[in-house]
Protein backbone atom coordinates (compact mmCIF):
# COMPACT_ATOMS: atom_id res chain seq x y z
CA UNK A 1 0.00 0.00 0.00
CA UNK A 2 1.04 3.84 -0.60
CA UNK A 3 1.42 5.34 3.14
CA UNK A 4 0.14 8.69 3.58
CA UNK A 5 0.07 9.51 7.38
CA UNK A 6 2.73 10.31 9.31
CA UNK A 7 3.81 9.79 12.67
CA UNK A 8 5.85 12.51 14.95
CA UNK A 9 8.25 10.84 17.33
CA UNK A 10 9.86 13.01 20.13
CA UNK A 11 13.78 13.70 20.17
CA UNK A 12 15.88 11.80 22.75
CA UNK A 13 15.80 8.29 24.52
CA UNK A 14 12.25 7.85 23.01
CA UNK A 15 13.27 8.01 19.49
CA UNK A 16 16.16 5.63 20.28
CA UNK A 17 14.02 3.11 21.54
CA UNK A 18 11.38 3.59 19.65
CA UNK A 19 13.47 2.57 16.15
CA UNK A 20 12.90 -0.57 17.15
CA UNK A 21 9.52 -0.91 17.65
CA UNK A 22 9.18 0.51 13.91
CA UNK A 23 11.19 -1.85 12.52
CA UNK A 24 8.97 -4.62 14.44
CA UNK A 25 5.84 -3.02 12.75
CA UNK A 26 7.52 -4.10 9.15
CA UNK A 27 8.55 -0.41 8.58
CA UNK A 28 12.14 0.60 7.26
CA UNK A 29 13.60 3.25 9.35
CA UNK A 30 14.24 6.38 7.53
CA UNK A 31 16.79 8.04 9.79
CA UNK A 32 20.42 8.35 9.56
CA UNK A 33 22.90 10.06 10.75
CA UNK A 34 22.33 13.36 8.81
CA UNK A 35 19.98 15.91 10.54
CA UNK A 36 16.77 15.38 8.62
CA UNK A 37 14.11 15.88 11.06
CA UNK A 38 11.40 14.75 8.29
CA UNK A 39 10.83 11.84 6.19
CA UNK A 40 7.78 12.17 3.59
CA UNK A 41 5.46 8.75 3.55
CA UNK A 42 6.10 6.44 1.08
CA UNK A 43 5.38 3.04 -0.66
CA UNK A 44 6.95 1.38 2.68
CA UNK A 45 6.28 3.07 5.68
CA UNK A 46 4.23 5.86 7.23
CA UNK A 47 6.03 9.31 7.30
CA UNK A 48 8.16 10.45 10.31
CA UNK A 49 8.68 13.55 12.09
CA UNK A 50 11.29 14.31 14.64
CA UNK A 51 10.52 17.11 17.29
CA UNK A 52 10.84 17.72 20.97
CA UNK A 53 8.83 16.39 23.06
CA UNK A 54 6.76 18.97 23.82
CA UNK A 55 5.90 20.04 20.66
CA UNK A 56 4.70 16.28 19.54
CA UNK A 57 0.73 17.02 20.98
CA UNK A 58 0.58 20.36 19.39
CA UNK A 59 1.64 18.53 16.08
CA UNK A 60 -1.00 15.71 16.33
CA UNK A 61 -3.57 18.32 17.70
CA UNK A 62 -3.31 20.55 14.81
CA UNK A 63 -3.36 17.46 11.91
CA UNK A 64 0.53 18.02 10.79
CA UNK A 65 0.71 14.48 11.97
CA UNK A 66 -1.58 12.11 12.25
CA UNK A 67 0.17 10.29 15.38
CA UNK A 68 2.40 11.60 17.92
CA UNK A 69 4.86 9.26 20.16
CA UNK A 70 5.36 11.18 23.37
CA UNK A 71 6.39 10.34 27.34
CA UNK A 72 3.32 10.09 29.84
CA UNK A 73 5.04 12.90 31.64
CA UNK A 74 4.83 15.45 28.77
CA UNK A 75 1.37 14.45 28.29
CA UNK A 76 0.62 15.13 31.89
CA UNK A 77 2.31 18.16 32.00
CA UNK A 78 1.36 20.00 29.15
CA UNK A 79 -2.28 18.17 28.82
CA UNK A 80 -3.75 16.32 26.20
CA UNK A 81 -6.50 18.42 24.58
CA UNK A 82 -7.32 17.59 20.82
CA UNK A 83 -5.92 14.49 20.76
CA UNK A 84 -6.07 10.53 21.54
CA UNK A 85 -4.27 8.62 23.78
CA UNK A 86 -4.50 5.17 21.90
CA UNK A 87 -1.31 3.08 22.77
CA UNK A 88 0.90 2.54 26.06
CA UNK A 89 4.65 1.52 23.95
CA UNK A 90 5.91 0.05 26.95
CA UNK A 91 8.99 2.02 25.99
CA UNK A 92 11.64 4.56 27.37
CA UNK A 93 9.92 3.73 30.81
CA UNK A 94 11.11 6.01 33.70
CA UNK A 95 9.24 7.47 37.22
CA UNK A 96 9.23 11.19 38.48
CA UNK A 97 9.81 11.76 41.76
CA UNK A 98 10.50 14.23 44.54
CA UNK A 99 13.84 14.44 45.03
CA UNK A 100 16.39 16.19 47.88
CA UNK A 101 19.68 16.19 49.52
CA UNK A 102 17.91 15.32 52.75
CA UNK A 103 15.49 11.34 52.69
CA UNK A 104 12.54 13.11 54.32
CA UNK A 105 9.35 14.97 53.61
CA UNK A 106 9.39 18.96 53.52
CA UNK A 107 8.74 20.08 56.94
CA UNK A 108 6.09 23.20 55.95
CA UNK A 109 6.15 25.17 52.94
CA UNK A 110 8.77 24.40 50.44
CA UNK A 111 10.70 25.87 47.55
CA UNK A 112 10.45 23.14 44.72
CA UNK A 113 12.43 23.53 41.20
CA UNK A 114 11.26 21.89 38.17
CA UNK A 115 10.81 21.38 34.71
CA UNK A 116 7.26 20.15 35.60
CA UNK A 117 5.15 22.86 37.30
CA UNK A 118 1.39 21.60 36.57
CA UNK A 119 2.54 18.42 37.60
CA UNK A 120 4.19 19.63 41.00
CA UNK A 121 1.80 22.26 42.00
CA UNK A 122 -0.91 19.27 41.15
CA UNK A 123 1.05 16.66 43.67
CA UNK A 124 1.56 19.14 46.57
CA UNK A 125 -2.24 20.45 46.42
CA UNK A 126 -3.57 16.94 46.72
CA UNK A 127 -1.66 16.95 49.87
CA UNK A 128 -2.42 20.14 50.99
CA UNK A 129 1.09 21.05 51.26
CA UNK A 130 2.52 24.77 50.16
CA UNK A 131 4.78 24.93 47.53
CA UNK A 132 6.66 28.04 45.42
CA UNK A 133 7.85 26.08 42.32
CA UNK A 134 11.18 27.41 40.52
CA UNK A 135 10.83 26.59 36.50
CA UNK A 136 13.91 25.74 35.31
CA UNK A 137 14.44 23.83 31.96
CA UNK A 138 17.65 21.79 32.89
CA UNK A 139 20.36 21.34 35.43
CA UNK A 140 17.69 21.06 38.23
CA UNK A 141 19.88 18.52 40.54
CA UNK A 142 21.88 21.60 40.98
CA UNK A 143 19.38 23.40 42.42
CA UNK A 144 19.43 22.02 46.05
CA UNK A 145 23.17 22.50 46.24
CA UNK A 146 22.88 26.49 45.12
CA UNK A 147 20.37 27.06 47.60
CA UNK A 148 17.62 28.14 44.91
CA UNK A 149 15.39 25.04 45.99
CA UNK A 150 15.98 22.31 48.73
CA UNK A 151 13.61 19.97 46.52
CA UNK A 152 13.67 19.10 42.80
CA UNK A 153 10.71 17.17 41.01
CA UNK A 154 11.93 15.45 37.89
CA UNK A 155 12.46 12.30 35.97
CA UNK A 156 14.62 9.31 36.92
CA UNK A 157 15.58 6.41 34.91
CA UNK A 158 18.52 4.85 36.64
CA UNK A 159 19.05 7.19 39.92
CA UNK A 160 22.71 7.52 38.58
CA UNK A 161 22.23 10.91 38.11
CA UNK A 162 20.73 11.52 41.78
CA UNK A 163 23.29 9.65 43.40
CA UNK A 164 26.30 11.51 41.33
CA UNK A 165 24.43 14.64 42.96
CA UNK A 166 24.20 12.99 46.38
CA UNK A 167 20.27 13.47 45.44
CA UNK A 168 18.05 11.05 47.30
CA UNK A 169 14.25 10.29 46.24
CA UNK A 170 11.79 11.16 48.92
CA UNK A 171 8.35 10.05 47.06
CA UNK A 172 7.64 8.64 43.51
CA UNK A 173 5.22 11.15 41.86
CA UNK A 174 4.56 9.29 38.69
CA UNK A 175 4.98 6.61 36.22
CA UNK A 176 6.01 7.58 32.43
CA UNK A 177 6.53 5.72 29.42
CA UNK A 178 5.61 6.92 25.72
CA UNK A 179 2.72 6.89 24.57
CA UNK A 180 0.54 6.53 20.81
CA UNK A 181 -1.42 9.75 20.47
CA UNK A 182 -3.72 10.04 17.40
CA UNK A 183 -5.30 13.23 15.95
CA UNK A 184 -9.41 12.27 16.46
CA UNK A 185 -9.95 13.57 12.68
CA UNK A 186 -7.70 10.59 10.99
CA UNK A 187 -8.17 7.97 13.91
CA UNK A 188 -12.39 8.30 12.83
CA UNK A 189 -12.12 9.07 9.13
CA UNK A 190 -8.70 7.32 7.45
CA UNK A 191 -8.27 4.04 6.68
CA UNK A 192 -4.66 3.97 7.24
CA UNK A 193 -5.02 4.69 10.64
CA UNK A 194 -5.96 1.53 11.94
CA UNK A 195 -3.18 0.12 9.91
CA UNK A 196 -0.94 1.85 11.57
CA UNK A 197 -2.21 1.59 14.60
CA UNK A 198 -2.73 -2.29 14.12
CA UNK A 199 1.44 -2.26 13.59
CA UNK A 200 2.30 -0.70 16.48
CA UNK A 201 -0.01 -3.50 18.63
CA UNK A 202 1.83 -5.66 16.53
CA UNK A 203 5.09 -4.46 17.12
CA UNK A 204 4.82 -4.11 21.08
CA UNK A 205 3.01 -7.38 21.68
CA UNK A 206 6.52 -8.78 19.87
CA UNK A 207 9.03 -6.19 21.71
CA UNK A 208 6.94 -8.02 24.82
CA UNK A 209 7.44 -11.37 23.70
CA UNK A 210 11.60 -11.15 23.09
CA UNK A 211 11.75 -9.30 26.93
CA UNK A 212 10.40 -12.56 28.23
CA UNK A 213 12.45 -14.82 26.24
Amino acid sequence: MTHELTVAVAKGRVLEEFQNLWELAGWPWPVTNGRALWFPPSSRAPGLIIARGQDIPMLVQRGIAAFGVVGRDILEEKGAQGVLEVLDLHIARCHLALASPVDHWPDGPVRVATKYPNIAHRYFAERQHPIEVVQLSGSLELAPHIGLAPYIVDIVQTGRTLSHHHLVEVARIMESSAWLIANPAFWRTHQEADVVYQGFVAAVTRLEEECQR
